[in-house]
């Protein structure tokens, strides 16, 4: 993980340091890109060197003994093949000159990327920072354009944009591949490639090989092809979310061995407070994660309380710029069943989750079900890591306050109860202007759900 690690506090740093500085100057030049990439290489070296390397110990697989763990290497190869097919396809004709016309291969990517390429020369021509809209007037710029500030960087140092952006691709699908496989072994990443419900089946009928995933009625589309490819942000937010999940799991887990291969605390509290500047879904997500890791896990909540307090004050600045002053808040609004009654969208209720999610969601709740069955029945049995306190003549509200400080839960269904969180919200509210765009938190319901679901249910 220390690869990994490195160039996302890279990218972290240098764009936080061209922010600072840019915004001081009045915007990018030469001389701040040229410093802030610096200043990002000093940061990714510190955490290279300062994160113990490590080993395959701290990888979430099969257990040796598991029925599919002698296949375990074929299908990692299988899937790899798959990713990289994938990477190549999306990134290396992301888009391209064709005469005098600029195509852009996906169809998906058509308005996303002319609006990236925009925010990127709006970075690299030196506009204030943080800039006005390049596309509405009397607004502010109202999207965490951080990776784009980071090719505006750059750009600005005159590297060419085309090779830019599809190298920029390619090493954020090698950096998501490995964090799926962290977090979660091949059958994450199978995960995130095969998301889909039962519209792919529609081959067997049409023996076509057709993108059925694309579709207009489909919500739950294809991660990596509407998602990844064209919600920039993504390039870095998948990577570092996951890994900041899979830092949370080994710290503040059951399995002290893994103490030993963490990030160091700074670069930790680096990563989590520069994620609105980034993606504000992926924030909102790690943030419930955290909530809820605060508590059920007594002996972590201090260290994560520490992490929370000194992460407040520069994320919600991010918050500030990237809303302009906070004037995007109009958006969020009660909207009860994500995009079952939208649109082209629309279906029955049952018919709804089960075209899009086929069998993943009654998995998911029968894998609910059995963790809150055992945490239930390990509830009164299992000793509280934090200490309790044993004092004289505690009433009835002081005791029901100490038990509830005291409560909690295994890792897995602390992670668990922050998916179902993260999915209720989802359905609940709506956090961007279109209904649809509540797919950048939902996918973080998937993607934690996935290694429990594996380890606890599928490969036993």
């Amino acid at each position: 993980m220390r690869l990994l690690s490195a160039g996302l506090i890279y990218v972290a740093v240098s764009t936080v340091a061209a922010l600072l500085l840019g915004e001081n100057a009045g915007g990018l030049n030469w001389s701040i890109s040229f410093v802030s990439l610096i200043i990002g290489v000093t940061g990714a070296i510190a955490v290279f060197f300062l994160m113990p390397p490590s080993s395959e110990g701290s990888l979430i697989a099969v257990e040796d003994d598991a029925p599919l763990a002698k296949y375990r290497s074929i299908w990692l190869c299988l899937v790899g093949f798959v990713f990289a097919i994938f990477a190549f396809r999306s990134f290396c004709w992301l888009f391209y000159f064709d005469g005098e016309n600029i195509d852009i291969q996906s169809p998906f990517n058509l308005g996303d990327l002319g609006l990236h390429l925009t925010y990127i020369k709006t970075f690299a021509n030196g506009m204030s920072l943080w800039p006005d809209s390049p596309i509405y007037v009397y607004s502010k710029l109202r999207y965490p354009a951080g990776i784009d500030l980071f090719n505006g960087i750059l750009t600005n140092l005159g590297f060419d944009l085309r090779p830019q952006l599809a190298a920029t691709g390619l090493l954020a699908s090698l950096g998501a591949f490995y964090a799926l496989y962290r977090w979660g072994g091949t059958f994450a990443v199978a995960g995130f490639l095969f998301n889909g419900g039962i519209a792919g089946y529609a081959f067997l009928q049409t023996h076509q090989f057709l993108d059925y995933q694309g579709t207009p009625h489909v919500s739950w589309k294809s991660i990596p092809l509407t998602m990844f490819v064209t919600q920039r942000g993504l390039l870095y937010a998948i990577p570092t979310g996951l890994l900041l999940l899979w830092q949370w799991r080994a710290r503040y887990g059951s399995d002290s061995e893994r103490e030993k291969r963490l990030l160091p605390v700074w670069a930790e509290y680096i990563l989590y407070a520069t994620m609105p500047l980034f993606h504000i879904h992926t924030f909102i997500a790690l943030s419930i994660v955290l909530l809820v890791l605060v508590l059920t896990r007594p002996a972590a909540r201090s260290s994560l309380l520490k992490l929370v307090a000194a992460a407040v004050l520069p994320a919600a600045i991010f918050i500030w710029l990237t809303t302009d002053r906070m004037r995007a808040g109009s958006i969020l609004q009660w909207h009860f069943g994500w995009t079952q009654n939208v649109g082209e969208l629309k279906m029955p209720f049952f018919w709804f989750w089960f075209f899009n999610f086929g069998v993943f969601l009654p998995l998911a709740i029968a894998l609910i079900w059995t963790a809150a069955r055992q945490e239930s029945n390990d509830f009164f049995g299992r000793r509280s890591s934090a200490p309790e306190l044993k004092q004289p003549g505690l009433g009835l509200l002081d005791s029901m306050m100490g038990r509830a400080r005291n409560f909690e839960l295994s890792t897995d269904a602390a992670y668990l109860a922050a998916a179902v969180l993260i999915f209720l919200l989802t359905i609940s509210v709506k956090t961007a202007p279109w209904e649809w765009d509540n797919i950048k938190l939902l996918i973080w319901a998937y993607l934690i759900t996935l290694p429990i679901l594996w380890n606890r249910m599928l490969a036993r």
